[in-house]
């Protein structure tokens, strides 16, 4: 229920509550291409929303057995982020009816789970932290963030994902070590995975 209703406030806020100017200034400077002219940290925050399917990609595929494949939301994610996890979590993330089999084929389980894998995406989120080293000023993201309405539903939708990428690492690696970890956006739960590796399912 918590998942449907997080769903709900998240499209309530994008629809109807979220500020921003018309034209949309940051929208509109990523189409030009005028990177120079946005805040490091704006960058960041957008550039880590491609970052977190990824992640969410390598955990529910490694555990693609529920009564919903897991598949499709995940390749979402990478478009519209937690509004395509949201409903599987809400929904069809329960035990299925037969069959107990991960969906997931063998040797995408194996590059999924392997450390070549995890070291790419920890080396991605490294070369994201590594744009902030330009400079970055929060009241520069305050501004962007009433200023926007892409940065405004972006913010949003960045910490409903760190949320959700912690409670994927417990729900489906109940006794993996080191699980607090998980709370470090984004590297956390790669971290979880490297440590446990062993056992991947």
């Amino acid at each position: 229920m918590i998942f449907l209703i997080v769903w709900l406030v998240l499209i309530g806020y994008a629809a109807f509550l979220a500020p921003g100017e018309d034209p949309d200034p940051i929208l509109s400077a990523i189409l030009r291409g005028d990177w120079n002219g946005i805040d490091p940290l704006v960058l960041a925050v957008f550039n880590s929303l491609g970052l977190f399917p990824l992640v969410f990609l390598t955990i529910l595929l490694l555990h693609d057995r529920q009564r919903w494949p897991a598949w499709p939301f995940a390749l979402l994610s990478f478009g519209i982020g937690a509004f395509s996890l949201l409903p599987y979590f809400a929904f069809g993330d329960r035990p299925a009816k037969s069959s107990t089999t991960v969906r997931t084929p063998r040797w995408l389980m194996q590059f999924l789970s392997s450390r070549f894998w995890l070291l790419v995406l920890m080396l991605i989120w490294a070369g994201i932290l590594l744009t902030l080293l330009q400079g970055f000023s929060p009241e520069a993201y305050r501004e962007a963030f009433f200023a926007s309405s892409l940065v405004s539903v972006m913010t949003v939708d960045w910490f409903v994902l760190w949320g959700l990428s912690v409670y994927a690492v417990n729900r489906y690696c109940p006794k993996a070590k080191a699980k607090g970890l998980a709370w470090i956006p984004i590297l956390g739960p790669l971290l979880v995975m490297w440590m446990n590796k062993k056992n991947s399912s």
